[in-house]
């Protein structure tokens, strides 16, 4: 079993890796440019992919997947706990790259990369255990990473922000699913059409933003590899310990766990834009952390099914 799944965790990985080359040349031939790639990245965050959100809860009510999802809430709320708790205890000083680097070691790319991810490798009960990590994380994101990059002055304001197309979907997934509300097959049918969109045109949104990236340059930034590391590979480890101690069913852990291997998320950049903080360095972690999970990522998640399996 476990050689089976590292298999298919293996094969999905070079999938998408594939499908993100495209992107890559995509946009070194000016098939798509910055503007298409930002459209292309607002139609996958405000539709496609609450969409296949919402169609991860549209089965048959189960007990145990029910069950299952607040179990994934707790190891999720857990996780990231001790993520916050690390970052504050490693990140310490005056340096005004410390919060950048912060926020992005504690919130990774888990809607964006971890999605398409779990959905590629378990499918609809993966994604559907993935959004209680997205929930948590976007309620954290817009509170501790408000107060991490604005120093808690937009606090209040950024309440607003957690009604997003995304939170939005689970709480309607949610209800539909415990009610048993089905959508007839003739909207099902488009609608899930519409979601299987998500795992190409993100990492084709990927690729594209990689190719106008310079890349060596980035890589040439000693101080970057250490927050690559926490990253990618301290907080990813940490998470495995504790998933393995809970003894929690595989496809909760390897949910939460692929959450906590991702690189640093976009929402960083967006935010040390917003804050004044230095957005320029943000995009370089962003950069530096998303070709590097191409290695780590494969390799924590075999020696994950091992342990988690």
């Amino acid at each position: 079993m476990k050689n089976i799944m590292n298999a298919v965790v293996l094969e999905k990985i070079v999938e998408m890796f594939i499908i993100m080359m495209g992107g890559v040349i995509a946009c070194k031939t000016g098939l798509i440019d910055e503007n298409t790639t930002k459209k292309m990245s607002n139609l996958l965050l405000m539709l496609v992919s609450p969409l296949l959100i919402f169609q991860s809860y549209q089965m048959d009510f189960n007990i145990e997947f029910f069950y299952g999802l607040l179990w994934t809430l707790l190891a999720s709320i857990i996780a990231f706990i001790i993520m916050i708790v690390l970052a504050n205890i490693i990140y310490k000083g005056d340096d005004h790259r410390l919060s950048v680097e912060k926020m992005s070691t504690i919130y990774s790319n888990c809607s964006f990369i971890g999605i398409p991810l779990v959905d590629g490798i378990l499918g609809a009960e993966g994604v559907l255990y993935l959004t209680a990590y997205v929930t948590v994380f976007n309620i954290l994101v817009w509170t501790n990473g408000v107060w991490i990059m604005g120093g808690g002055s937009d606090l209040k304001s950024a309440w607003k922000n957690l009604v997003s197309p995304a939170i939005l979907s689970v709480f309607i997934g949610v209800f539909c699913f415990v009610m048993q509300i089905h959508l007839p097959e003739i909207v099902s049918e488009p609608v899930q059409m519409i979601a299987d969109m998500n795992t190409p045109l993100a990492m084709i949104v990927a690729g594209s933003n990689l190719a106008r990236t310079n890349i060596l340059k980035s890589l040439k930034n000693v101080r970057l590899y250490s927050v690559s590391f926490v990253r990618l590979l301290l907080f990813p480890l940490t998470s495995v310990a504790v998933l393995y101690l809970m003894h929690l069913e595989f496809y909760i852990s390897f949910t939460v766990f692929i959450a906590t291997a991702c690189p640093a998320g976009a929402t960083t950049i967006m935010f040390a834009e917003k804050y004044g903080r230095d957005a320029r360095y943000a995009s370089e972690i962003f950069t530096v952390t998303t070709v590097l999970s191409a290695v780590t990522i494969p390799l924590l998640s075999m020696m994950s099914v091992s342990l988690l399996g």
